[in-house]
């Protein structure tokens, strides 16, 4: 977009020639972008659903067996297997869910990118109709920073899907052993025992982990309404200068 003048640092003018005014780049992308970060996000978070009924089935199975038959079932046993899916799925699948849930939000990030687009070309419209001098908010650093946070966020929780599907390969292998005769026997040192060590640590960690994604999400949600405010501010002033 190029500039005539700025008669003030929070003004940008334009000429005859560069009217009619324009959605810049993001806005443009995000006009296109929020509904399918929505729609995927919704698949995702049902396809966890489904997922969770299914581990819910498998640990129905599972839980019917005795104690004792299930601390004594080998590696390769449908029992151990069954165990061995069951803590496999809580390390991925909460990820997974969070991924979804933050594509949702990430697309309200984009329809609230929209709806600047829309206040920019609508106000240059009413502008130019009146016949008076076309003035937009120059954009302000909420406008730049929030898209930021958003892919800093969405990147956070593909990166704690994809610790977790590593931490799922890990549990899966400890937990399709015998717990009787091979997990409680093990000992200091052993392969077992850091694969616990190394499930313990990853989940004490991933929990929050998950949350600062989902925390970066919101922060550009939240600076995207206040520069939707601020521009709504700036608007009625040139409305009411206008007028005046």
């Amino acid at each position: 977009m190029a500039t005539l003048a700025q008669p003030s640092t929070r003004e940008i003018s334009f000429s005859s020639t560069q009217l009619p005014v324009r959605v810049t780049g993001m806005q443009a992308m995000a006009s296109k972008m929020w509904v399918p970060f929505i729609a995927m996000g919704f698949m995702v978070v049902l396809a966890a659903f489904i997922f969770g009924l299914v581990n819910s089935s498998i640990t129905s199975d599972y839980f019917q067996a005795s104690k004792e038959v299930r601390e004594a079932a080998v590696t390769g046993s449908a029992l151990a297997t069954q165990k061995a899916f069951m803590e496999s799925t809580k390390a991925w699948l909460p990820s997974f869910k969070f991924l979804g849930m933050g594509m949702i939000l990430g697309g309200v990030t984009f329809l609230l990118a929209t709806i600047l687009g829309a206040l920019r070309t609508g106000g240059g419209r009413v502008q130019e109709a009146v016949g008076v001098p076309v003035k937009v908010i120059k954009p302000p650093m909420t406008a730049t920073v929030f898209p930021m946070l958003m892919m800093m966020g969405m990147m956070v929780l593909i990166a704690s899907l994809v610790i977790g599907i590593v931490l799922a390969f890990i549990s899966y292998g400890y937990w399709n052993h015998s717990i009787a005769t091979e997990l409680n026997p093990a000992t200091a040192g052993s392969a077992l025992l850091n694969s616990l060590a190394n499930i313990n640590t990853t989940t004490a960690w991933l929990a929050p982990f998950k949350f600062v994604g989902i925390g970066l999400v919101l922060s550009g949600i939240g600076l995207a309404l206040a520069t939707i405010v601020r521009v709504l501010r700036w608007q009625s002033q040139r409305l009411w200068d206008i007028l005046s």
